[in-house]
Parts: C-alpha cells; structure tokens; sequence
C-alpha cells in the first residue's frame, strides 16, 4: 500500500496561453482525485439512496493501493483537456501529457515540478511573471467591495486593541451537552449575521458542519456526510438554539465517478423551517462561471473550522467544479487571521463578504489553505436536488448589479 497524507501538489508551472492557475487546478483535481488525498478512509455505510458516506479519522492518513491508483487515474484521466501539454517534473522526467504524469506520481507520490525546467526540454513552458491584464470597471467595484467587506472589520478589530487570538473565535463560550452558546463580541465579524452555520450535530458533535442555502436546506461535504435523522443545531443572534432534523439527503452530480472531487457537496433537507432569527447564505450569480483575479488581487475570504473560529484565508479562483484558496502572504493583515484547515475542519464554509451579506462558495473537501467544490458549478444540479427534497425553496442569488454601470451586463468570466 502506497501510504498519502493531505497530498498538496502545488505545479510551478506557466504554460503558454493558458492561465497557470487553471491549469495548476485541473492537475490537482485529476491528481487528488486519484489519491482521494483528503486525510481520511473510505466507509460505505447502508442509507437512502445513493449516498456515500466517508468518515475522516483524526492521524489516520489515507491509504491507496498502486493498482487502485492507477485504476482511478485511469478514470479520471478519461475527461482531462490537459492531454497535449509538456510537463518537466523533479524525478528528471519529461511528460507529454498529464495522464502519465498522474500514473507515474501513483508509483512515486514523491514526484513534484520541476522549479527550474529546460526551456529546451519543455518549450511550452514560460517561467517569467507576465503583466496581468487591467481590471475592468466591475472588477475594480466587486473585488473593493469583497476586501472591504472583511478588511475594514479586521482593521476595526486591530484598532480597539483586540489580539487575533482574542478575535477568532465566534463564541466566548460553547457548552454542547447544555446547549448554551454565547457570541463573542469580540469576534472581528461579531456583526455579521453568521447564524446560518451549524455549529454541532448529533452525528459527530462539532465536526462536519453543515450550512443554510435556504430556511429549509443546508449543504456540507459529500466526504465527511451528516447521517440521515442527524439533528443539526443553530444558534440565533442572542444565543437562542434552534434544532432542526435531517430528514432527507441528495448527492450532486451522482452519476460523475467515483471520486468525490468536484461533486463533494450533499444537499440536506431539513424536517422543517427555521424561524425568521436564523439566516441561510446566498450563493455567487450563476451566471459567473470564472473568477479568476490573478495574483496581485488578495481578496479575503471567511471560513470557520471544527472550533468556529472565524478564520481568513485568501482567494485563488474557481472554474467550472472547482474552487482554490491561497495562504496569505505574511505581510498580509489576512495572515493575522489564517489557519490552515485540518483532519476534521471538512464541511466547514467559505463566504465573500459583500457589506453585511455573507455569500457562500463551497465546504471544505481539502486542507491546508482550503479548497473543494464550487457551488456554483453546480448551480442547476443543486436547485433541482432541492426541489426534489421539497420545500419549495431555491438558492437565492447575491445581486452584484450595483458593480455594473448602465447597460452592462454580468459577464460569465472575470479575471
């Protein structure tokens, strides 16, 4: 058995008329596909439908068996669009297509990029930095809104004297068996309402998560599931509980492989409403299928982990089924506020904030920075998975028309 932990695989590499991070994205979701390199093992368990369910293990590192590696690279090989690009890698090597990078990586994980390729070797390969292209006026508008949104409450937080340690975490006190939650008001988002993000649940207490898309249906990882007849506890503004019971579940993209990379997403339906005290998230418009800002733009993003701090990390980009986030740099207020996720933290949500709104982008399927499965990828796939539960809700879409100036319309790329 091949043994993997959280296997990061972080290419430096710049390929001619592509984005490097589409690129480096696309690898690692056909490389961590293949390992299933989350740090957890594989438990089928009997319930409705056909939902999966995977149990993490705290220090149990994921194990994979080289036949089954090459198996699942096989697979997922299958629909790659990275087929004819050139890859220089650490053992010496040179590939002429990702899918054997993958199948050699299954021998020896060890195998990384090369840092310094011979353009010789690898002519399609540039490592110089080019100029990024000028962001449009609704680039401009969205990303200021998104800094601001976290920015100017962690500046806020710096200036009243209040140490990162002190503003992390969400509640100044959390007693699960009594059910007693009080809310910090020193958190650096004390203000925002972040009553849409479960705290505790009976199937594995403050693990797992699970995340308000509507005051009916919550979303969490496909991975690390919450069991059906779970109870799933929210805590409203002034510390009132409200539970509600899972009652049903649906995967997405079902029929997509075996892997749960790209389709790690559960939509859950819950045996009633919430009250009015507690809020559920807004998703991105679905009609931006790529946000990509490119490297000088450091927008914020805030997730919580199994301890429900309010954590910072920065944005990468999304595409298609995939979202990445990136650790700050050091000099960044942001680093102040960053941790990287861990075994347990799979589940927990990621938001922009736009003012006082939080919009949701994706649980966590990966640790270290984070990333896992954009949810509006999955956009149309979701609304029918809820409708399908019943309910009678849909996602609600955060409205970015106030980013636009007149007659223009939301484009479908930015970045």
């Amino acid at each position: 058995m091949t043994q993997l932990g959280c296997l990061e695989f972080h290419v430096q590499t710049w390929i001619e008329g592509h984005s490097r991070e589409v690129v480096v994205l696309e690898l690692e979701r056909y490389i961590s596909t293949t390992f299933d390199h989350c740090i957890c093992q594989m438990q089928q368990h009997p319930s409705d439908g056909d939902q999966l369910q995977v149990e993490e293990h705290a220090g149990v590192p994921a194990t994979v068996s080289v036949p089954d590696c090459h198996a699942q690279a096989n697979e997922t090989c299958a629909t790659t669009s990275l087929t004819h690009f050139t890859f220089c890698a650490s053992n010496g090597h040179v590939y002429h297509d990702v899918c054997s990078l993958v199948h050699d990586i299954c021998d020896d994980h060890t195998i990384g990029a090369d840092p310094h390729p011979d353009p010789n070797l690898c002519p399609n390969m540039i490592h110089t930095t080019t100029t990024e292209p000028p962001l449009s006026a609704f680039e401009t508008s969205l990303y200021s809104a998104i800094e601001h949104g976290i920015d100017d409450r962690l500046r806020a937080s710096r200036a009243k004297g209040i140490t990162p340690k002190q503003a992390l975490p969400i509640f100044s006190a959390q007693d699960h068996a009594h059910k007693r939650y009080v809310r910090n008001p020193d958190c650096w988002a004390a203000d925002l309402d972040l009553t849409c993000i479960s705290p505790w649940n009976s199937n594995l207490s403050n693990r797992k998560a699970g995340t308000l898309i509507s005051p009916r249906h919550a979303v969490w990882a496909r991975h690390y599931s919450i069991r059906l007849n779970s109870t799933l506890r929210f805590v409203d503004r002034r510390g009132a509980v409200v539970e509600r019971r899972v009652v049903g579940t649906r995967l997405v993209d079902s029929h997509g492989g075996s892997g749960f990379y790209g389709r790690d997403i559960v939509v859950g339906v819950l045996d009633s409403d919430v009250p009015d005290t507690v809020s559920f998230a807004k998703v991105m418009p679905h009609h931006l299928l790529t946000m990509h800002p490119g490297h000088n733009v450091h927008l914020p993003v805030l997730s919580t982990d199994q301890e429900e701090k309010a954590l910072v990390t920065d944005f990468l980009l999304y595409h298609n089924h995939s979202i990445s986030l990136r650790a700050p740099s050091t000099s960044s207020i942001h680093h102040d506020y960053y941790e990287p996720k861990i075994v347990g933290d799979s589940g927990n949500p990621s938001f922009f904030v736009l003012g006082d709104e939080l919009v949701l982008l994706f649980t966590f399927t990966t640790g270290g920075p984070g990333g896992g499965t954009n949810l509006i990828g999955h956009f149309h796939d979701i609304n029918h998975q809820m409708n399908v539960l019943g309910g009678g809700y849909q996602l609600t879409e955060v409205d970015l028309s106030r980013f636009l100036s007149a007659q223009e319309t939301l484009p479908s790329v930015i970045g």
